[in-house]
């Protein structure tokens, strides 16, 4: 056995390295798929860069609205609000500024989320015992009942919204979508 395979993967992965820090597997997946995939001889342009943000911006869309469908029949308004639910069924509580910013929105966005959550009660506030400053969150009773009752329905929305792609697939864009996040 000559291990053609292994060696020529070994080559790939001190390349790699030479040019890159990152030690997680995903990220040299990413990297190889490039390598071996991405269309040599055609230029780079900007227009690149403008049609990649066009689609994340066009499926944020798609996403929004089809939420909206389902969101509309509910105490909840917004993808927001329901991911906001979703995270307190996770964890106990959060800061309020602290899921404001799990969500990468701006603080008054952030906070008139919150209210609203409130309003409907659909989360409760209460003093931070370790900040007398800061204000904690926690999803009460009838916002449990809100949150599964809405689970299943997004839950849908969000396998028909990722139907077409192989698992392998799914692997890569999560990996690259990490790498733009990063």
């Amino acid at each position: 056995m000559g291990y053609t395979l292994l060696k020529a993967l070994i080559k790939h992965v001190e390349e790699y390295q030479k040019k890159h820090s990152s030690e997680k597997i995903e990220d040299f997946i990413v990297w190889l798929n490039n390598e071996l995939f991405a269309s040599k001889g055609q230029p780079h342009t900007s227009h690149d860069e403008l049609l990649i943000a066009f689609k994340l911006m066009h499926l944020n869309k798609s996403l929004k609205k089809e939420a909206k469908s389902v969101l509309s029949q509910s105490k909840v308004s917004s993808i927001d609000e329901y991911s906001f639910l979703l995270h307190l069924g996770f964890q106990e509580s959060f800061r309020k500024m602290e899921i404001v910013e799990l969500h990468n929105l701006e603080g008054p966005t952030g906070i008139d989320i919150i209210k609203r959550l409130i309003r409907n009660r659909l989360v409760e506030e209460f003093p931070d015992e370790e900040d007398r400053r800061a204000k904690r969150i926690k999803i009460t009773e009838s916002g449990i009942r809100e949150l599964n009752g809405l689970k299943p329905k997004m839950d849908s929305i969000f396998s028909r919204f990722t139907e077409p792609l192989t698992l392998n697939e799914k692997i890569q864009i999560s990996g690259i979508l990490d790498k733009l996040n990063g």
